[in-house]
């Protein structure tokens, strides 16, 4: 214990920072106002439209198609959300 980090702490906290800035994003981009009132608006015709999830595979299945065919919206962002696969290294 020389008073130093040790290298799971600068991991952890890089994470955060990552976390904490995506959620920034989110929170004044992704979900602003005009955004949110569309996602009520869709939520209900879904609803009304009784095309529900209705079990948890259902649920499941729809989110692996969507992992391995993104839509095109997706498909564009997808890039900027992902981390590098040397985000970790020191």
């Amino acid at each position: 214990m020389n008073g130093q980090l040790c290298e799971a702490v600068i991991r952890r906290d890089k994470w955060v920072e990552h976390l904490k800035k995506k959620a920034e994003h989110t929170a004044k981009v992704t979900y602003n106002n005009e955004r949110a009132t569309m996602i009520l608006n869709t939520t209900y015709k879904t609803v009304m439209e009784g095309n529900l999830i209705p079990d948890r595979e259902t649920l499941v299945t729809r989110i692996g198609k969507m992992i391995k065919s993104p839509n095109s919206s997706w498909s564009e962002k997808k890039p900027e959300w992902e981390l590098p696969r040397t985000y970790f290294d020191a």
